[in-house]
């Protein structure tokens, strides 16, 4: 019986996941590196692994919004972030601020990728 993928809402039971937070943090500077933006990541006991990710994601995605939406759209293809589903999430959102959606559709989808490969490369 095969694993079912789990969707973004889904992802909770693996926020601890210590064996796959190397491989979300190595796609997410990967795939952010790809537009010249560094991001970084040391463990700390005071703030967990996505909260320093989206202290860092959270102000190059509201700058891209502001200044080069067309390098967000591409940063966000890349990351597989369709803009259909982008705008549902935002109207599902409403009460949020923009770039806190985004920001946190990156790194569950970033996580949702390392998932997936672990599924498929465990067969």
């Amino acid at each position: 019986m095969s694993q079912l993928i789990p969707g973004l809402n889904d992802l909770s039971s693996y926020y601890n996941r210590t064996d796959l937070l190397e491989k979300v943090v190595a796609q997410i500077q990967k795939d952010f590196n790809w537009f010249n933006f560094t991001i970084t990541f040391k463990e700390d006991k005071d703030e967990s692994p996505y909260q320093q990710l989206y202290k860092q994601i959270l102000p190059l995605v509201d700058e891209m919004l502001n200044d080069d939406y067309i390098k967000l759209m591409s940063l966000l293809y890349r990351i597989d972030i369709e803009e259909d589903f982008l705008n549902r999430k935002l109207k599902e959102n409403a009460h949020a601020d923009t770039d806190e959606v985004i920001a946190d559709l990156i790194i569950k989808r970033e996580l949702q990728k390392v998932i997936i490969k672990e599924m498929y490369s465990a067969k």
